[in-house]
């Protein structure tokens, strides 16, 4: 005995490369606006070892610097 679902609505998924990057550009957006940090002014940060490197991005709250 098959069960039966019901389907409401039909989404039909990006057929172009066009469809997917305004897809992803939504979703960009969206998750832009969950972010509580801002995106920060690009900057260098200079380590002189590896260790000193992850040892200051560990520090980092904000998750667009990593």
């Amino acid at each position: 005995m098959e069960e039966k679902i019901k389907i409401v609505g039909r989404r039909i998924p990006p057929q172009t490369p066009a469809e997917y990057h305004a897809a992803g550009a939504r979703l960009y957006r969206a998750a832009r606006v969950m972010n509580p940090w801002p995106r920060p002014r690009g900057f260098v940060f200079k380590a002189k070892t590896w260790d000193e490197y992850e040892a200051w991005r560990a520090a980092q709250k904000n998750p667009w610097l990593w």
